[in-house]
């Protein structure tokens, strides 16, 4: 039964890690993301339910796309396997033992996966754009809320410092929906997610996040040879935020 439980979460994840793609392209565009078919960015042709099943199509089909011949990017191939895999850790980290029973940890994992898609969404778009999407976080945000309002009924956590995270988040969101017009926002924009962070992680995860990134960004300009003012801060944010929910629940499921 686990081993049928692991490999649905999987294939969960490989379509989660499709999607992203999709979205990552379509969320900057302003475009429909839930009811648009899909089609091939480089000849347009709309692509058929055996040109979109997550890594089966990539390899059935050789990477390239079946209508133009154009390769497609390895990166859509890693990403959807690499989301099967953070599916099934995370799972296996909650203990949880059945599924009808353990209702909180089960709404945890569902939490977990709506911080997955919006700091997945947030590294895409931020890698290929510069630029922290505001509607994203939003709805990363409001997902969390619902979460903490949960938690706070159940009489299992308290709201003060939700509240103050909140509100934090809320008066950023603010300031930047003002300014919008303003040309070099970005740095807010990092503000903005790390407000959106420290309200869904807490202070101290926040800090090792911020150093994780720290030392992705280091990295980043020794390889690519560029100023601070121009790679992706939110992708490291991203990239560090995962990476430390996944060992968070590694290290969780050990002392358990």
């Amino acid at each position: 039964m686990n081993i049928f439980l692991y490999i649905m979460l999987f294939i969960m994840g490989t379509f989660f890690g499709s999607f992203f793609t999709l979205a990552v392209y379509r969320i900057p565009l302003k475009k429909d993301i839930t009811h648009e078919r899909s089609f091939c960015p480089n000849c347009n042709h709309r692509l058929e339910a055996l040109d979109l099943i997550p890594v089966w199509s990539y390899i059935f089909l050789g990477g390239k796309c079946r209508y133009c011949g154009e390769k497609i990017r390895i990166r859509y191939l890693l990403l959807e396997i690499l989301s099967g895999i953070v599916f099934i850790t995370a799972f296996f980290s909650l203990h949880i033992q059945n599924i009808l029973i353990d209702t909180q940890k089960l709404i945890y994992y569902v939490l977990f996966v709506f911080v997955y898609v919006t700091t997945v969404l947030i590294a895409g778009i931020d890698k290929e754009y510069r630029k922290i999407n505001k509607s994203v976080l939003l709805f990363g945000f409001l997902c969390h809320t619902i979460y903490i309002t949960y938690l706070c009924i159940i009489g299992a956590s308290s709201m003060y410092r939700y509240i103050i995270c909140g509100v934090i988040f809320v008066l950023i969101y603010i300031l930047l929906t003002i300014i919008d017009k303003l040309k070099d926002k970005y740095f807010l924009q990092v503000l903005l997610y790390l407000s959106y962070i420290l309200f869904v992680v807490g202070l101290k995860s926040t800090f090792f996040i911020i150093i994780l990134s720290m030392i992705v960004l280091f990295i980043l300009k020794i390889c690519l040879k560029k100023s601070f003012n121009k790679l992706p801060i939110g992708f490291c944010i991203s990239l560090s935020t995962v990476c430390i929910i996944i060992v968070e629940n590694i290290v969780n499921f050990w002392l358990i």
